[in-house]
């Protein structure tokens, strides 16, 4: 058993290539939060905040270091399946509105989750009724609770269709009575073929993944956390030693490309 927690801020080492590609800064999961999917590995001699993602299931992390059998492994196409970023210092409450303060650790076996721990109590994954970006719901309670989901993007885009569709837009008017067609006289005018070609639309992708675009949410697990050495952006101090991340700490690392730098000194 080990936590997300320890995992945080190890050095990677490829057994293979005897190098260091960098540090775990994040760990993602599944939409579900059953499974710890990918950790996200940055180089903290880079300032444009690359990011590469290396397989936890191939990756051990019971030592000082995590250990993964080749750099290889660490691609950022590791993250098409991951949705949730670490979910430490998310809000959650139970199923009544309860407030059970903020998750404080996920214990893993292996990459499988475990225990979801919060302030006030403890969960198995399978207690987790929603997810959002700061605010997780449990259900603390031994029945099930079956909730009313949203339609899809494919349920919606097929809605509309039908909708829009001829012969939905003629049934739903209202019917008359219509002569009968009259024989057409067939025109002896030459057929003056176009060159216009209509070409359906592309289908668009139903995969439901959230990609890491917004930082300050992904990087949330940090707020509350020491700096316990400055950070520099061109040769001035932007945050002090001694600092406790918060938000907008967080926002301001993000700004001067120093999110990798705060996830590395706080702890």
């Amino acid at each position: 058993m080990i936590k997300v927690s320890d995992i945080l801020g190890k050095p990677l080492i490829s057994l293979v290539d005897a190098q260091n590609p960098g540090f775990i800064v994040n760990v993602w999961f599944n939409d579900k939060l059953t499974q710890a999917l990918t950790a996200e590995i940055v180089n903290d001699e880079s300032d444009d905040g690359e990011r590469v993602f290396a397989p936890l299931r191939y990756t051990q992390c019971e030592g000082d270091a995590a250990v993964i059998k080749s750099s290889a492994l660490i691609v950022p196409e590791n993250m098409k399946s991951a949705v949730i970023p670490c979910p430490i210092n998310r809000k959650c409450f139970n199923q009544s509105g309860k407030d059970l303060g903020r998750i404080s650790d996920v214990t893993l076996s292996g990459n499988r989750v475990t225990e979801i721990i919060c302030d006030n109590a403890s969960f198995a994954p399978d207690k987790l009724l929603s997810a959002g970006d700061d605010i997780y719901i449990f259900n603390d309670t031994d029945k099930p609770i079956k909730l009313i989901k949203r339609k899809t993007k494919k349920q919606v885009r097929e809605t509309d269709t039908a909708l829009q569709s001829p012969n939905a837009q003629l049934s739903a008017m209202p019917t008359e009575s219509q002569p009968e067609p009259q024989p057409q006289k067939r025109s002896l005018a030459p057929i003056v073929q176009t060159n216009q070609v209509q070409t359906p639309t592309a289908p668009q992708s139903v995969t439901v993944t959230r990609t890491p675009m917004d930082r300050v949410k992904d990087y949330a697990f940090l707020i509350g956390k020491q700096v316990h050495s400055p950070i520099l952006s061109r040769g001035k101090i932007i945050i002090d030693e001694g600092s406790t991340v918060d938000a907008d700490i967080i926002e301001l690392a993000r700004i001067e490309n120093k999110l990798i730098q705060l996830a590395l000194r706080a702890y």
